[in-house]
């Protein structure tokens, strides 16, 4: 993938019903449906979790049904609810042979939701006239969290079109410093420096114990400090307010749109194989404070890379993991290359590796995000507020 690659058609780059069962997002997506079809399973109500084989029983009795787009919606909002990457997932006691046989009951769930043609436009790539800036008002929780803070000035504008002499800034989406001195977050070059400093301390520590099992960052996007941007459904609803990771009960949201230099190099990633030629090209190593972490999600340990985000910035602008890229890539173990990347250290843990190949992960990221790796945006253009209606159960605009 380089910055000249032409995006390939709708039609090659759709969702197929064998890319839904690869991955864990595109398989929760698929169990998710499937279970809307019963009114009630043998382990409903306060019984425990059931295992992969009153799973496979149960799925088997079903005649998949066509489903719609609003439960196909509701079930993708389930879907990135329950990502989580800090612990195991919700089947971790399932084995490896009997996630494959959950895997083919659910087929036919996973090929009778492709042959709707719902998904087809989720594999589109960015489109730049359709680009939303989101400031969220946690006013509430952060009281609640013990701290007190006002609204991002965001909140100060009309909503509407915008007089372009008015300029919004990044830090307008971003509440203002409080007691603790709370401040914006660091851009590309610092984000790079806390990672290699922190790298170093970790890697420090497991040199002095190898068995030493500590906790640490999860996500993998580029650092909060830089623009990002989400786009819309079909019926003009943001898909960033409705499908958040790690959302902590955000209600009310205002959104700024976005115009885009026309020449903004954008790195789409549709597939694990793209998110691991970045990996390749940019290695930066994260199995100190990642390993852990990552192992208890994945069930794997061993040498982890992300991105270089301070690196792909040279080569592109944004990075867009859309509605099908999400789907392929989220939570999945992404080779990267056999042995290791980058330079050797004795102080990179190993003690209990169950491969000695080289891996990533998409983890923190919101579907249909965009970060903006470098200055593309030009202004903004129309400032709309969005807020959660609890009665009607959805987000609403004004």
């Amino acid at each position: 993938m380089t910055a000249d690659d032409a995006p390939p058609t709708l039609h090659d780059d759709r969702l197929s019903a064998e890319d839904l069962l690869a991955s864990p997002r595109g398989r929760s997506l698929v169990f998710g449906l499937a279970l809307e079809q019963v009114e009630s399973f043998p382990w409903t109500g306060d019984e425990e979790a059931p295992g992969a084989e009153a799973v496979v029983r149960n799925l088997r009795c079903l005649c998949p049904i066509a489903p719609t787009w609003s439960a196909v919606k509701e079930a993708m909002s389930d879907v990135v609810d329950a990502a989580v990457y800090w612990q195991p997932p919700d089947d971790d006691d399932w084995g490896t042979a009997e996630i494959g046989e959950v895997r083919e009951a659910l087929r036919p769930f996973a090929e009778m939701l492709v042959s709707t043609g719902l998904l087809d436009a989720w594999s589109k790539p960015l489109d730049p006239d359709d680009q939303w800036a989101l400031g969220w008002d946690d006013k509430e929780l952060n009281e609640v969290n013990g701290r007190h803070t006002g609204l991002p000035a965001v909140f100060d504008l009309e909503t509407g079109p915008t007089d372009e002499r008015i300029e919004i800034t990044l830090t307008d989406l971003y509440p203002p410093l409080d007691e603790d001195g709370t401040r914006l977050p660091w851009g590309l070059d610092e984000w790079l420096a806390d990672v290699l400093t922190t790298g170093t301390r970790y890697r420090h520590d497991f040199a002095k114990n190898p068995y030493m099992e500590l906790s640490g960052e999860w996500w993998s996007t580029p650092p909060d400090g830089l623009w990002s941007s989400t786009g819309t459904w079909p019926d003009g609803t943001l898909i960033g307010v409705e499908l958040v990771e790690d959302d902590f009960g955000l209600e009310r949201a205002r959104a700024c749109r976005l115009r885009l230099r026309p020449d903004a190099r954008i790195a789409e990633i549709r597939t694990p194989e793209d998110w691991a030629d970045l990996c390749r090209r940019y290695p930066l190593d994260v199995t100190a404070q990642r390993r852990y972490v990552w192992s208890e999600t994945t069930g794997r340990k061993g040498r982890w890379v992300i991105p270089d985000w301070s690196r792909v910035a040279e080569e592109f602008d944004g990075v867009h993991v859309g509605l099908a890229g999400y789907l392929r890539t989220a939570g999945a173990v992404i080779d990267v290359a056999e042995g290791r990347l980058g330079e050797e250290s004795e102080t990179i843990p190993t003690a209990g590796n169950t491969d000695d190949r080289t891996a990533s992960l998409v983890a923190g990221w919101h579907p249909d995000t965009t970060y903006w790796l470098n200055n593309v945006i030009e202004a903004v253009t129309e400032v709309a507020e969005w807020h959660y209606d609890s009665d009607a159960d959805r987000w609403v605009r004004g």
